[in-house]
């Protein structure tokens, strides 16, 4: 940064976004950063209003121009082993939620005695770094994945299942970034396969992604995923985390194959992985659709009702491929039913991948109305001179649609439009304490 050099700056930032850059500035060793604040949104404001706000920075950017340069000294933080918080459990609640250190719901409080609970089940050193989480670039070690494990309210055995995990949000190809600091409503999901899934509990039925007792593990080690990108990764509202709107996936989307009535191989063998092994993979999912169909039994007729469902052109996932830098893995949380009707008929996955990347499709006018020219790779922008009425994909290949079976009985499957690629990472050191 030039500041680090003796040498003032100033960023001009949209008032919604004014914390985060305090916030990251603070990361970047900078006290009092410089900003002009454009009050409102760029681009929801008419030529007008833009212009005259645009004139109103100037002064702005003089003054900050002006003023002296403040390197932050960061405030000592608490170490792994400190205790920062005594009482009954609404006060430490309390206390940890004053912090930003909650979902909002209550916790389990990460005694010493609870942490090492859970490095028992591992061979890591505590103070081993798994991964670099941004937007605040922590360091994700052992020890605060298990603090963050306890809080959540998971056992010490699903250890091992977070380190992957972290694993995977580490990996670039996730997009990260994207889902843990945008203005969209992006969540992780985990997809757990393998033996693993009867030992811990896993739903893999219905109501896999909750609620109730039959998802308790699905819930808490979804939301110990959460609490691990807040907590070590910053992620948090208004800082880091600057969504618009909100989801409820974002406390917590995790599930397990139902491999036992999967028709075709698990999806962790179909990535190149024993049916033996376990593994984790994390998709980025933006937002989720129900596809209801009890009235077809045929793969076309089915996947004609997928084909339908899933082009929405106000997802980020369905313009991505016209994009630089871009891309999504969309998921395809297929129930058994449509799943064995499917491959009754003798159809593969790739059978189904192939049929939707051809078949769910929107017209170029569509496109043209919502896409940002400027982003679009030079050679997409053919697009912007299209017939209207000719039909585009929603996705830059077929690979980019997975196909996980999971839910319980009846003709009811969902989708997840995506950001970034599906990381899939094996399960390490799986044991018994």
């Amino acid at each position: 940064m030039a500041e680090k050099a003796g040498c003032r700056s100033v960023s001009i930032v949209v008032s919604g976004f004014a914390q985060q850059a305090r916030a990251t500035a603070k990361v970047l060793g900078v006290r009092n950063p410089a900003l002009a604040i454009y009050p409102g949104v760029i681009m929801t404001d008419r030529k007008e209003e833009f212009e005259k706000k645009v004139e109103g920075l100037v002064e702005q950017i003089i003054e900050g121009l002006a003023a002296p340069v403040e390197c932050a000294v960061n405030a000592a933080e608490p170490g792994p082993r400190d205790i920062v918080s005594r009482g009954a459990l609404d006060e430490v609640h309390e206390f940890f939620n004053g912090h930003l250190w909650t979902d909002g719901l209550p916790i389990i409080p990460p005694t010493i005695e609870r942490v090492e609970r859970f490095l028992k089940f591992t061979d890591h050193s505590p103070d081993e770094a798994i991964g670099i989480l941004p937007p605040e670039k922590r360091q994700a070690t052992v020890w605060n994945v298990a603090v963050n494990g306890v809080m959540a309210g998971c056992r010490p055995e699903y250890m091992p299942i977070l380190i992957a995990a972290v694993k995977a949000l580490t990996d670039p190809r996730l997009l990260y970034r994207v889902i843990s600091a945008s203005t969209g409503p992006h969540a992780p999901m985990m997809v757990i396969n393998g033996p693993i899934r009867k030992k811990i509990g896993l739903n893999c039925e219905g109501g896999a992604l909750g609620p109730g007792a039959k998802s308790h593990t699905n819930t808490v080690l979804g939301r110990a995923l959460r609490l691990i990108m807040m907590n070590i990764g910053y992620t948090y509202l208004g800082v880091g985390d600057m969504d618009t709107i909100g989801t409820p996936n974002k406390y917590s989307m995790c599930l397990g194959e139902n491999e036992e009535r999967n028709p075709w191989e698990p999806y962790h063998v179909e990535r190149g992985y024993g049916a033996e092994e376990n593994t984790v993979t994390v998709f980025g999912v933006e937002s989720q659709l129900e596809i209801f169909d009890l009235q077809n039994d045929t793969p076309e007729g089915i996947l004609q009702t997928f084909a339908g469902t899933i082009p929405c052109v106000g997802s980020c996932s369905t313009r991505y491929w016209l994009y630089s830098e871009r891309w999504a893995d969309n998921c395809i949380l297929m129930s058994p039913d449509h799943a064995s009707a499917i491959a009754a008929h003798g159809w593969s996955k790739e059978d189904i991948k192939y049929y939707l990347y051809e078949h769910a499709t929107l017209p170029a006018r569509f496109y043209k109305n919502t896409v940002e020219k400027m982003r679009t790779r030079p050679g997409n922008r053919w697009v912007y001179e299209a017939e209207d009425s000719r039909l585009l994909p929603i996705a830059g290949s077929h690979d980019w649609f997975h196909i996980v079976v999971v839910g319980g009985a009846a003709g009811k499957s969902s989708y997840t439009t995506g950001t970034g690629k599906a990381i899939t990472v094996k399960i390490e050191d799986e044991r018994s304490a």
